[in-house]
């Protein structure tokens, strides 16, 4: 019998597709797609721990869930830009259908558009791709997988619209479509996000035209849409009762009366609206947030009357409040 049992357990790892240890935990099907998800990248050194002798939970830039030995991250970082990674995400990423966590960064070579594959991921619910060579527009098809928490596509070179159906993702957190080469307005539908709405940081772009009144409707702990040619009325996304940390409007051309707006007294630790159309006196209000780190309204040449004094205002200088008409500290005193 014993002789039996050896002679079908020797069988079992002869038809094996891969070398296995009779302790391997890796799933096989996983394993397989992971290999050919290498293969699909040319075989990067940057992989080189992906052998096929070895468990797939114990290689490098993958995590297994303990509960079911099923890969549940995918994460690809380099420390510095790694060139020899090359050629598109691989369309077989679709084949893990545990897979939570999907991050790639610092890869410049990794080029190409995001593949429809992805939609597959049932469970994703990170999906960060950044510093690195991607083209194209924000596929439509992120906003059908509802699982999704964060969207990061930072430091590509995606082009053309954000989709608006992206609002339709009910647990979405964090959205960072910052430093690529977007164009449009932001859409009116990101006024409906679930509240409090995502965080959102589409700096760096080239986004224009008047923002949707109905963001005013969220409150995100970070707002940032510094460096794009947006126009028009910003003021209501500020507000006492809101939770805000971080608003950067910095370099657009928003323009608004700063004067009647009020901010988040605990909350605000950097408000920043430098280069821009704002007009109006700076509200008293200012000198009651009570941890503001970061102040910059310069270069706005419509603000002009006395700097309030009080509060955290006295940690900044003069350059917070340059080419303005506003005067008094740290400023020269207002003349009558």
């Amino acid at each position: 019998m014993r002789s039996m049992l050896m002679l079908l357990g020797l069988c079992v790892l002869v038809l094996s597709p891969f070398p296995v240890a009779l302790s391997e935990r890796c799933h096989p099907e996983d394993k397989k797609v992971l290999l050919r998800f290498k293969k699909e990248l040319n075989n990067p050194y940057f992989l080189a721990s992906w052998d096929p002798k070895e468990d797939c939970c114990d290689w490098y830039c993958v995590k297994c869930d303990d509960r079911n030995n099923r890969i549940y991250e995918v994460f690809l970082i380099s420390s510095y830009p790694d060139p020899n990674v090359t050629g598109k995400i691989p369309p077989s990423v679709g084949d893990l259908p545990y897979l939570e966590y999907l991050t790639f960064h610092k890869l410049p070579n990794l080029v190409g558009p995001i593949p429809p594959t992805i939609t597959k991921l049932t469970k994703l619910k990170s999906l960060e791709i950044t510093n690195s060579g991607l083209t194209g527009p924000i596929p439509e098809f992120l906003a059908q997988i509802k699982t999704l928490e964060v969207i990061s596509l930072s430091f590509n070179s995606l082009s053309g619209s954000i989709p608006s159906s992206l609002s339709q993702l009910p647990n979405l957190a964090s959205l960072q479509l910052d430093r690529n080469k977007l164009t449009g307005p932001i859409p009116a539908s990101f006024g409906s996000f679930k509240k409090p709405g995502p965080d959102l940081k589409l700096s760096h772009n080239q986004l224009s035209g008047p923002l949707p009144p109905s963001l005013g409707n969220l409150d995100p702990d970070n707002i940032d849409l510094s460096r794009n040619k947006l126009v028009g009325d910003a003021s209501f996304l500020f507000g006492s009762k809101k939770k805000t940390q971080v608003l950067d409007l910095s370099r657009n051309a928003f323009s608004f009366d700063l004067s009647p707006v009020t901010f988040p007294k605990k909350s605000l630790i950097w408000l920043d609206i430098n280069h821009n159309k704002i007009y109006g006196n700076l509200p008293v209000a200012l000198t009651k947030v009570e941890n503001l780190q970061q102040l910059n309204v310069s270069y706005n040449p419509g603000l002009k009357g006395q700097i309030p004094q009080g509060g955290e205002l006295h940690r900044f200088d003069k350059y917070a409040f340059f080419h303005t008409k506003l005067c008094g500290s740290p400023l020269p005193p207002c003349t009558k």
